[in-house]
């Protein structure tokens, strides 16, 4: 982001014909620095049942960007472990970040929807959670896991856009998180259950200084201050037939949608093969794009270089079907001037029809973003 030229307004002293020198306001993301810090370390052993976790206060410091999540399962022993469709991912039934009025601005959803976030928000260069050092898949011979998420505020990490203030100790952002039964991990679950540890850590922008080292003015907040990124859910049902599928969270700018069908059994690998061959989309009741089913998947292995087998590391996720408005400055996800952001009202139709071959469950996620004040880039 290049620096902001300001001009001086004092009257001129001596010499009028002197033009004073302007000046520089440093940009917010050059004047803060990057802060990470341990948040909170909770163990407890999987069961046949749910176990609520939190809420948990989010440590006051700067702005904040991220909560990152260290999910990792030990102790389990066992032969012939079989794990589930969304497995390890599945492990959080629920997760949902709270502003300090108490308004969700991160789900709630599931650990397997903060996935497919990660995987497909644009928020990082190496963006598959599979790829990553930190993952293990359940293991056939003890259930064992281990994966890394983010959940998600800034959206814009060159600009510190979408970092929002989180410096009162007084009234804090919320995390709360629910961990599954077995029985949503494992197909066939390990003899001994393992134990699941969560380690949690604030990702923020500190506070910068009132000037730097030159002299110079700071900015002292993101640019927008105030503009969020909400990430939400809505489940639809879906019959066998034609359907016409209205998407009920309007009334901000769409950056990016995420489509996961499952047929009634709940399979996405089923409701793959049950999704529409050309699905059209429509806003306002102008036609958008109508994709053949493989097009639509080429489009996404294009703006993300997803191209190994379907569910394996660096590919595509079987019943996933994303449409973003966030890649017009390089065509990545993420590469992005904000210029194709599609704005909404509350009275906006947006609309996904199609024929499915049979019935189930149509997951929309939505990413839609609340501007405080001019985000574009001229």
């Amino acid at each position: 982001m290049p620096a902001t030229i300001m001009k001086d307004t004092a009257a001129p002293q001596g010499n009028t014909n002197k033009q004073a020198a302007p000046t520089i306001l440093v940009p917010f993301t050059r004047a803060s620095h990057e802060h990470l810090e341990p948040m909170k370390d909770v163990s407890e052993p999987l069961t046949a049942t749910s176990i609520a976790l939190g809420p948990y206060d989010v440590p006051a410091y700067g702005y904040l960007r991220s909560i990152v999540l260290d999910v990792q399962a030990s102790g389990g022993a066992g032969t012939g472990v079989t794990a589930k469709e969304d497995a390890p991912w599945s492990v959080i039934s629920e997760i949902a970040l709270i502003d300090v009025n108490g308004a969700p601005v991160v789900g709630p959803f599931s650990g397997y929807d903060l996935y497919l976030i990660n995987k497909y928000g644009g928020y990082s260069y190496a963006s598959d959670p599979k790829q990553s050092p930190m993952y293990s898949p359940v293991g056939a011979t003890s259930g064992n896991f281990r994966f890394c998420l983010r959940v998600p505020v800034e959206f814009s990490a060159r600009e510190g856009l979408g970092a929002l203030p989180n410096a009162n100790a007084a009234s804090t952002w919320k995390l709360r998180i629910t961990l599954n039964p077995a029985a949503e991990i494992y197909g066939t679950a390990p003899a001994t259950l393992p134990t699941v540890r969560v380690r949690m850590h604030l990702d923020a922008w500190s506070q910068p200084a009132q000037t730097d080292l030159k002299g110079n003015a700071t900015a002292q907040q993101p640019p927008a201050i105030g503009t969020t990124a909400y990430w939400s859910k809505t489940t639809l049902p879906v019959s066998a037939g034609f359907n016409t599928l209205r998407l009920p969270r309007m009334g901000s700018l769409l950056r990016e949608l995420i489509f996961v069908y499952r047929n009634s059994s709940g399979s996405r690998s089923a409701g793959d093969t049950a999704f529409p061959d050309t699905p059209s989309l429509y806003w306002d009741t102008r036609l958008l794009k109508t994709y053949q089913k493989e097009l639509w998947k080429h489009e996404l292995f294009r703006k993300t270089g997803f191209s190994a087998a379907a569910e394996a590391a660096n590919g595509l996720d079987l019943g996933v079907y994303v449409e973003d408005y966030a890649h017009d400055f390089d065509g990545k996800i993420g590469g992005e001037l904000r210029d194709q952001y599609l704005g909404t009202t509350q009275s906006t139709r947006y609309e996904l029809t199609g024929t499915f071959s049979s019935a189930g469950t149509l997951t929309v996620i939505t990413n839609d973003v609340a501007a405080a004040s001019e985000i574009f880039v001229n």
